[in-house]
Formats: structure tokens, sequence, C-alpha cells
């Protein structure tokens, strides 16, 4: 009975605490041809080579796109392709590639509903969305090359999605969610809009401009510029991080900024630099899912029990041994989700 009353005592603090993986942000790096992982909290970096160098795979690694059984497909622009990673960084497949599927130039990817979509910008496919079964199979087109020129990035909302064009007629175009064109979204101003993610604090949405002017464009959920940050010559990709800060990408580092400084263009930091860096997307970690496929069940449980009193992937609250508390993460988590 001590022992249970010392477990639950001891369950209560680790969550108080907040014990558990780290999630981490995924942040492609042409110049290295690898994947980095920096902290969602304040961007600092937890691996820097999370998918290290690899040159067979990649020439130019644009989008790390978590699924949602916890794998990682990676889109490379020129060497045409989707891999798919585990959630620790190994190769697991490709999904698609140029000479199966004929994607050529692909930028960045989306995932909805069991469905993998991805720009293509030429080739056979020039100008189109192609959209596949998460294994692979089942590909088609699902916006025509009519629509868009130059295909950049996907976002999907709630009701509708929305895709940037690096040409200037095109800009950012709102489409519902079965392809069909709803008109032009977020205004002229902007320039080569790349990569567009939500602000965690106010729902706005990010759209980094990589054409002059380039920088960092805000907008509320109908289209309007609420604020412009000079931040970067050619930003790829902005996160607003959870300090409030924004972290950015461009040609030379992982940066950020601080958007509510008078000059924000003041307040730049690098992060990491020594590389190209691209698209920004949150890996998120279920506490006690030791293997990272989005489902805290008996595997994960097996795991930590035959790692028990040892070291490895089953030691959740970073203490450098695999013991009862990482344990107790794993049976007040069980279940989580699992469908």
């Amino acid at each position: 009975m001590n022992r249970f009353v010392f477990y639950l005592a001891l369950s209560c603090m680790l969550i108080g605490a907040g014990y558990s993986q780290q999630s981490f942000l995924l942040i492609p790096d042409w110049t290295n041809d690898r994947v980095c992982a920096l902290s969602p909290v304040d961007g600092s970096v937890i691996n820097a080579n999370f998918i290290p160098t690899n040159t067979q795979l990649f020439d130019s690694p644009k989008h790390a796109l978590p699924t949602p059984r916890g794998t990682i497909m990676v889109a490379d622009q020129l060497k045409d392709a989707v891999h798919e990673f585990d959630g620790f960084g190994n190769y697991i497949r490709t999904i698609a590639d140029l000479q199966n599927n004929q994607i050529d130039n692909i930028r960045g990817i989306a995932i909805r509903d069991g469905k993998l979509y991805v720009t293509v910008a030429s080739g056979a496919l020039q100008n189109t969305i192609q959209r596949f079964n998460l294994d692979g199979t089942g590909q088609e087109t699902f916006i025509s090359a009519s629509q868009l020129n130059s295909p950049f990035a996907i976002y999907f909302r709630e009701n509708d999605m929305l895709v940037s064009n690096s040409n200037a007629n095109t800009l950012i175009r709102r489409f519902d969610l079965s392809g069909a064109l709803l008109g032009q979204w977020g205004g002229t101003t902007i320039r080569f809009p790349q990569q567009i993610t939500r602000r965690r604090s106010n729902g706005n949405l990010l759209v980094a401009g990589f054409g002059s002017p380039a920088g960092i464009y805000e907008f509320d959920a109908a289209g309007n510029q609420v604020a412009y940050y000079a931040v970067s010559s050619g930003p790829r990709g902005a996160y607003e991080l959870e300090n409030g800060l924004i972290l950015f990408t461009d040609s030379a580092g992982v940066k950020v900024f601080d958007p509510n400084a008078p000059n924000p263009a003041n307040t730049v930091q690098t992060i990491l630099g020594q590389g190209n860096y691209h698209y920004i997307e949150l890996y998120e970690i279920l506490p006690g899912d030791v293997n990272r496929d989005r489902c805290v069940d008996d595997a994960d449980l097996l795991e930590a029990l035959f790692q028990f009193g040892g070291s490895g992937r089953a030691d959740l609250n970073g203490d450098n041994i695999v013991d009862d508390a990482d344990l107790l993460i794993v049976l007040f988590n069980f279940g989580a989700g699992c469908e």
C-alpha cells in the first residue's frame, strides 16, 4: 500500500512538473542535406542532425512533415522525391519520386484525412497538386495546372485551403476542400510567398515572403494584412514559438525576432547558421509514446520494461535511466492517441 501511495504521489509530481519527451520543430537544411530539430519553446537546437546528412536521399530537402502515425515525410525539391522516416529520423522508404510518379521540382507537402498532397512545379505534371494515399498509392491530380503557377506551399484550414505560388499573378490562392478555386487571398503586396503557418497567440497566419519586399507577412483569417516584419531578404518559413518570438528561416540560418519590439529587425538573432533552411513544422510527441507511433500501448510498455534499469529511448523523463518514473509516464498515458 505504501508503495502504491508512493507511485501515485510520484506520478502526480511528474505530471505537475510536465515531465515527458520533448516535442520539436523539424527544419530541413539544403546546404547540409539534413533535417534539424529545434525547441518549439525558445528555438534552441535539440539536434542539428536529427536526420543526418544523406546525399543519396537528399539534394535540397524542402519540407519535413509529421504524419498521423508518427512518421515523417520529407520532400526534396531537386531529388524530386518524398521519403518517409520514423519518429527518430531513420529512413523507412520512398513514397513517391520522379521516375515512378512524374513529380518534378516539388516543394511543399500537406497531409489531410489520410492523404498526402504534393506541389509539383515542372515536368509532365507542372503546376499541379498531386494527391496520394500515405503509402504512395492512388496518385491523382487534385488541382490542375490551370489554377496554379509555380506552387510552393499548401495550408489546410477547417473549411478551405491556401496555396502559395511564386508567380506574381497568382500569389496566394484559396480553394475549397475539393480543390475548386475560390479566389485570391492575402492581397498583392507580398511577392513569392512560401510557407504559411498559424500564429499560436492570435490565430493569424504568418507567410514567408521570399521576393521583394521580402519579409514575414501577417494576415488575419480573411486575408487582410495586419503586419509586416522586414527581418530577412529572403525568408522561406516562419513559426511562432511558445515564448512569443517568431522563428524564421533563410539562406543564412535559422533566426528569431521579437514581433512586439518597436523595430523587430533590430532584434533578429541567429540560432543556427551555416546552412540554407526551409519550412518549419512541429513534431508533437505524446507523453509515454516510447516508439513514437502516436499511440501509447503495449508496445511502449514492453519497451520500457525491457530497458528497465538501463538506458535507451524509454528514458522518457531524461534522467539517463529507465526506471519506475518512466513506467508511470507510460501507464498514466496508456491508450492516448490510439483508436
